[in-house]
């Protein structure tokens, strides 16, 4: 129904290759349909094939906030008492934050835990009245020599490796007390930067730089060999910080949101343009739930999508911006959930794994429910599942291609060589694909995004999570905060 306007003689929908229905596997579970991304319009408007725009302005409103991702709907809370429109495209708000329900154990498709309940995320899920889990220090296990280890202490020799990894990282983190500070001011951290992780790793074995390719893999689509050393140092102090999580995952921080933004303020729409004014009056074209074109007038736009998005629809900036929004790299992500009437996995949080493993890590979604003192055996168990692809690699092709047989088939029979024969016992698997899930942090990154968050403008602001950095709920809620503030005029960082 809502392709089907879609300006019958302009546009052809692609046909899906995919059966769209619920499939079953040979072994008895069942595959649900895809979940995550929809690129049919996407795609389109990537290939310039666009619609008209609408002449007249149907309505004027302070401020528009593109997209309904964690960054938007917390750009629409700090607004909450102004007026207002959000434009999200799917019919769920939260963005790779959504997710869903399996027994009573909440899981995501994207998104699942925070690293701080301190600064604007402590006032935030405290305002929320939100309680995440604190997990324990063992909340890792590591895949090690065809056994798991836990933590970071132990007699492996794993162990001694990861303590001389993280002992070189302890001065980096120590400048960067709260985070990494953008835009960047310091040489040092310039310098970080602007240098590849790989040579952080030149003493340690093959088998760790694996594991720790993995972990970052996961947290940033991109391995040692493409990553800045200020980015990767960064994502690895989440190994020794507390890790908080959400009953149902960071779904319930964005649902919590939602549930106090949402109404006639928050609407379903695909944005085409936005025509950035000169005279603090800026237009946003966009096709609605109703299947028609709308134009809406305001004074400043929040832009969350992410900046390649950002840059096929913003109108009237300068082209050293546009080519710096089409600079970013982005690596692409499959996300299995794995729902089971009983509980097989007995490990840690967060499980990490090596090749010829496809994917990164698994973790357990029951594990707050458990820690809450929340689960009972009839809940089962959700195991989520992490397959990140980096740029250029075989990943969007394989997502595009969409045969949700073979990619549950294949993280199924690899679950079976780690776990045992769960096969069986299996109720469903979901498959959520993300094409372009996350701007990879390259040599370079934080200083292009610095250049980002020190131009300020009357019409628009960029407030995607990568905007702030690290792709994580603290950045996306910090560019939300930086937009709001930019949005009403107030007096802000640069």
């Amino acid at each position: 129904m809502y392709l089907a306007y879609l300006l019958a003689n302009q546009f052809d929908p692609i046909q899906a290759k995919d059966n769209p229905s619920l499939l079953q596997a040979r072994s008895g579970y069942k595959i649900a349909p895809w979940t995550g991304d929809d690129f049919t319009i996407g795609h389109k408007m990537r290939d310039h094939q666009l619609p008209l725009v609408p002449k007249h302005v149907e309505k004027d409103v302070d401020f528009v906030i593109v997209g309904g991702g964690m960054s938007g709907l917390s750009s629409a809370y700090f607004l909450r008492n102004h007026n207002y429109l959000l434009l999200e495209q799917y019919e769920s708000l939260g963005g790779q934050s959504r997710g869903s329900e399996y027994h009573g154990i909440g899981y995501s498709y994207g998104a699942a835990y925070i690293s701080t309940v301190d600064g604007l995320m402590g006032k935030l899920i405290a305002d929320l009245k939100l309680k995440p889990a604190k997990l324990q220090p063992t909340k890792d296990s590591w895949r090690w020599e065809n056994s798991w280890l836990s933590g970071l202490e132990g007699k492996e020799n794993i162990y001694s490796e990861f303590k001389g990894l993280l002992d070189n990282c302890k001065p980096i983190w120590e400048e960067l007390h709260a985070g990494i500070p953008v835009p960047l001011t310091s040489q040092n951290l310039l310098k970080l930067d602007a240098t590849p992780f790989q040579g952080y790793l030149k003493n340690h074995s093959p088998a760790f730089i694996a594991l720790i390719d993995a972990y970052l893999k996961s947290a940033l689509c991109g391995g040692s060999k493409n990553l800045s050393a200020l980015s990767a140092v960064s994502i690895l102090e989440d190994l020794v910080q507390p890790t908080y999580v959400f009953p149902g995952g960071n779904p319930a921080l964005a649902k919590a949101i939602a549930d106090k933004v949402k109404g006639p303020r928050c609407q379903r729409g695909f944005v085409y343009s936005i025509e950035v004014g000169t005279d603090r009056k800026s237009f946003v074209t966009y096709l609605g739930a109703d299947e028609k074109l709308h134009k809406v007038s305001c004074r400043h736009v929040i832009v969350t999508a992410p900046p390649m998005v950002a840059a096929r629809i913003l109108r009237n900036i300068p082209d050293q911006v546009l080519a710096n929004l089409l600079s970013f790299k982005y690596g692409s992500y499959l996300v299995a959930n794995i729902l089971m009437p009983e509980k097989k996995f007995y490990g840690a949080y967060d499980n990490w794994v090596t090749p010829p493993y496809t994917f990164a890590d698994i973790t357990v979604a029951e594990t707050p429910y458990i820690e809450q003192h929340k689960y009972t055996p009839e809940m089962g168990s959700v195991l989520t599942v992490y397959q990140p692809y980096a740029p250029s690699s075989e990943g969007r092709p394989v997502l595009l291609q969409g045969d949700r047989s073979s990619l549950a088939n294949s993280i199924v029979s690899q679950l079976v060589k780690l776990i045992g024969p769960i096969e069986k016992e299996i109720d469903t698997v979901v498959l959520t694909r993300w094409g372009h899930a996350m701007a990879v942090n390259s040599p370079g990154f934080f200083s292009k995004i610095s250049e980002f968050n020190r131009t300020t403008n009357s019409g628009y602001t960029l407030a995607h999570c990568s905007t702030q950095g690290i792709p994580c709920a603290e950045s996306a809620i910090a560019a939300a905060r930086l937009a709001a503030n930019r949005a009403l005029g107030k007096t802000v960082r640069s």
